[in-house]
């Protein structure tokens, strides 16, 4: 009886572990295959570490990618992905490489994707859907650096560091757009993203075209359910929108479009179902981002229901205004693929706008357009350039209000590119003229702390415009800043640093041939002149080797020490007021006077490359070699060895292992200069 008990208490936790496991495990998937991503991730990671079974390990693993990816968080997806493939899950499964790859190509490492997805045909995946995805990335590849006239800018103002997208016009100055901010009136957790549920926020355009702190809609519309994805009316006082209900995790409904109207006192009351799909036969379909063309007959939407061409289409219905009721649903198939076409948008001429994951593009979500044939026909979509799409999800494209006869292409995306202020943003892009500016820091290189007073000069150079040559100091703060107008396009810059005491640095950019604006960050590292007298007053160099007991400078496959002695030449010339003494050292293996000898040589043999290859005056270098009088004190650590550690011959052989002496006379085996003076004057 006493061996029983325990045994029987061991047996009936092993059942309860198997049963909290499968009950975690069947919850997860209930979740995931009802869209429930962020609520599947937490119960899948729930039940994986009691999961015995490595194949369900492996799908355990899977599902934590597709998940992660599809609420559009690739960069953890993968490490998910990578688990799920290290235990061979696709030996059952090839999408593993597919998924992998599509994180991969929403994080721009294009190459990277590419393997995958060949990875994945290799494995039996589906060739087409692989070739699709791989033209996506070296489309993303070369695009990228392609010249485009559109530029693309975060509107800060109006995102938050949680979802935020989907503009809509609800008035001449106004817009309308979905955000799961902290402010939304949804009390619950979406299962799908992990945050409040969406509520319709507005925000108004003043005259110097800045966007008011956005607000909740009021009246009824927004709810503790979820609301977004809104159209509005021509006069703008009927507005359609995705409307998602969801009271408790058992009675989760799918989405629906809802129709409200804008009361004179600016409320939205008066809300009703548009019933696109009877919900007593088909209570999965999910029908939502509603489009309601100027002319009010047409209303365009997004659904998964039966008779598509797969994922979601792009269908839409027709106003009867005798009868005050919407046709059936019809799917408008010639812009729709086998993948999900999304937020559609039609223009004023037409064209309808809209996003889609099948129809090739940059990666994740492109923003496709189609220009308009017939009463409600569409010629081929066409993808719109870089920077609109990007290898990142892009989508609920939407134009610009415009005052008449302003032909300009300009509007709001969503993406969730990197970057952003949160998960999804609201980007405005433009058709105009690139602009360039340059920000800056000044560091101290051995403490890393800013450096203030520090001066600062740009030059500029172009075949096409005036020189330019600017001077300012570094803030407290060591930042320095070059606005738009002192950064211009088709220019080359050289920017130098130089402070007292300091030996300068410095570096170029180059707007030419740049395709979109950009904001240049830049961090510079100015070396401190130690003492000349000092022992420690050797500056350390990237490392210059040479053959065994030889002074020749070491050129081979493997090191080029001349590229290490460029980094002197490229000081001088930047400080050419510089004198330096240039020091050779040795170990301390050997006798001391051949040491000495060799150093010299070795130091000799650096200064002739400078001097009579490089064309560095003889009067500003010198050569010295100082043999093994110097063992190195460390300035930082270094693998086992710690900083202020003095690498003598007696603390080297004190060291336990011979792979730990050779690492350390290594060490003591450098090339170092020393700054002497900084007031050198050709000719004198």
């Amino acid at each position: 009886m006493k061996i029983a008990k325990p045994l029987i208490a061991t047996v009936l936790f092993m059942l309860l572990v198997v049963v909290s496991w499968a009950q975690a495990t069947k919850k997860a998937d209930q979740q995931y295959d009802n869209r429930g991503y962020y609520e599947a991730a937490k119960l899948y990671k729930t039940a994986e570490p009691a999961t015995k079974s490595l194949d369900d390990k492996a799908r355990i693993f899977f599902r934590l990618g597709e998940c992660y990816r599809l609420v559009a968080d690739p960069q953890q997806s993968l490490e998910w992905y990578e688990k799920a493939i290290v235990a061979q899950y696709y030996n059952n499964n090839p999408e593993v490489y597919y998924g992998y790859g599509l994180s991969l190509l929403e994080l721009g490492r294009w190459d990277d994707a590419v393997a995958q997805f060949n990875k994945y045909t290799a494995k039996g995946g589906d060739k087409s859907k692989a070739s699709l995805r791989i033209k996506s990335a070296q489309d993303a590849a070369s695009k990228k650096n392609a010249k485009v006239k559109i530029t693309v800018e975060n509107v800060v103002e109006l995102n938050s560091p949680f979802f935020d997208y989907g503009v809509a016009y609800s008035g001449p100055n106004q817009i309308v757009f979905s955000s799961s901010r902290q402010a939304s009136a949804g009390s619950y957790q979406d299962p799908i993203t992990g945050e409040s549920f969406m509520d319709l926020f507005y925000a108004d355009q003043d005259k110097k075209g800045k966007w008011s702190s956005p607000q909740p809609l009021a009246g009824e519309i927004n709810t503790i359910s979820n609301e977004g994805a809104a159209s509005f009316s021509k006069d703008f006082k009927e507005v359609f929108y995705t409307y998602c209900k969801y009271e408790s995790e058992k009675a989760w409904f799918a989405c629906d479009i809802a129709r409200c109207i804008k009361s004179p006192d600016g409320k939205f009351n008066q809300i009703s179902n548009l019933n696109v799909i009877d919900r007593s036969q088909n209570d999965t379909s999910v029908v939502g981002h509603p489009c309601i063309t100027a002319d009010g007959k047409y209303l365009l939407f997004a659904s998964d229901m039966p008779g598509g061409k797969g994922g979601k289409d792009i269908w839409y219905m027709s106003y009867d205004k005798n009868n005050t009721s919407w046709s059936k649903p019809q799917n408008l198939g010639m812009i729709n693929s086998s993948g999900d076409e999304l937020f559609p948008h039609v223009a004023d001429d037409g064209t309808l706008y809209f996003a889609s994951n099948g129809l090739g593009g940059l990666g994740g979500l492109d923003i496709f357009k189609a220009t308009k044939s017939g009463e409600m026909g569409f010629n081929a979509p066409v993808a719109l350039e870089y920077p609109i799409n990007t290898s990142s999800n892009d989508f609920a494209l939407v134009l610009e209000m415009k005052k008449e006869g302003d032909k300009s292409f300009s509007g709001y995306i969503t993406s969730d590119r990197p970057g952003g202020k949160g998960k999804d943003d609201i980007y405005r892009f433009t058709e105009q003229s690139l602009e360039f500016s340059l920000v800056g820091t000044v560091y101290d290189k051995d403490s890393g702390t800013p450096v203030g007073g520090a001066a600062v000069t740009l030059v500029g150079s172009s075949n096409s415009g005036d020189p330019i040559n600017l001077n300012m100091t570094t803030d407290g703060n060591g930042g320095f800043s070059f606005d738009k107008t002192q950064i211009k396009s088709n220019y080359t810059y050289t920017i130098d640093v130089q402070k007292d005491k300091y030996i300068g640095t410095g570096d170029k950019l180059s707007t030419i041939g740049l395709s979109a604006s950009t904001n240049f960050a830049r961090e510079y590292f100015i070396i401190p002149i130690p003492d000349p007298t000092s022992r420690q007053g050797g500056i350390e160099m990237p490392e210059v080797r040479y053959d065994y007991a030889k002074s020749a400078l070491q050129v081979n496959a493997e090191v080029n020490s001349k590229d290490s002695l460029n980094y002197l030449y490229d000081i001088m010339v930047r400080n050419p007021k510089l004198v330096v003494q240039l020091e050779a050292h040795t170990d301390a293996r050997g006798a001391d006077k051949d040491n000495q000898t060799l150093s010299q040589a070795r130091a000799q043999a650096c200064v002739d490359y400078l001097v009579k290859e490089k064309g560095v005056d003889a009067k500003r270098i010198v050569a010295v070699g100082k043999g093994e009088t110097e063992p190195r004190i460390l300035r930082k650590d270094m693998g086992s060895f710690k900083k202020g550690d003095e690498l003598t011959e007696a603390y080297i052989n004190k060291l336990a292992s011979k792979d730990q002496q050779e690492i350390a006379h290594q060490l003591n085996r450098r090339t170092v200069f020393r700054v002497l003076r900084t007031d050198y004057v050709p000719g004198k």
